[in-house]
């Protein structure tokens, strides 16, 4: 039996995404099919289009976690953003209240994705990855699935829109599904396992 995605854009949205982001960002037309079931996206994080690129990019909706900061300045797109699943997030990591609503999200078999750099266009790309998408993994049994994004004109944290409204030549890769070893989530376990994540995300880079 087929898997019915409860969470992330509508059909309409989707198809409105993805008619942008092949003629305006002009990413490829071909389309991953993902595994059915729960499973977690991870990747860098170049640009607010970022989002926009991989959901078109993938044949299941998507629910992101975003910072609550952009989340709160970006009110007039909230309906928006409420009808695709966002889940906001505090500056420097998902709290508990947002950590417990990506595992329902995940448990509920559906695709939850992250950007585990905590923020767009780093200094030093991939110096450090936050651990979310690990205690996700941990608590719910989901594989993780590492991606990098290339093409976009980079994020400079004061004209937010710039990447939106000029053309690039977007493209999405996708590596292969790992799991992270069944463990206990304590700290040391969480630290191996976000190494780990951080690892498969550098050998992405390294393919470019």
């Amino acid at each position: 039996m087929s898997h019915i995605d409860r969470r992330g854009p509508n059909s309409l949205l989707r198809w409105i995404d993805r008619q942008y982001c092949r003629h305006w960002q002009r990413l490829e037309d071909d389309v991953l099919t993902l595994p059915e079931g729960p499973l977690i996206l991870v990747g860098n994080h170049r640009a607010g289009v970022d989002p926009l690129l991989i959901q078109a990019a993938v044949d299941r909706p998507l629910c992101f976690m975003m910072a609550r900061e952009y989340y709160q300045a970006m009110w007039y797109a909230r309906w928006m953003l409420d009808a695709c699943g966002v889940i906001p997030v505090n500056p420097g990591g998902a709290n508990r209240h947002s950590l417990k609503a990506a595992i329902n999200v995940v448990r509920d078999g559906n695709v939850l994705c992250l950007f585990p750099e905590g923020a767009a266009n780093p200094d030093v790309p991939l110096k450090r990855v936050l651990p979310g998408a690990v205690i996700v993994a941990m608590e719910t049994g989901a594989p993780i699935m590492p991606f990098r994004i290339t093409g976009t004109w980079p994020f400079d944290h004061v004209h937010l829109w710039h990447s939106f409204q000029r053309r690039g030549r977007g493209m999405v890769r996708f590596g292969a599904p790992f799991s992270i070893p069944h463990a206990v989530s304590d700290r040391e376990a969480v630290r191996l396992a976000t190494g780990l994540m951080q690892h498969e995300l550098k050998q992405m880079g390294r393919a470019d």
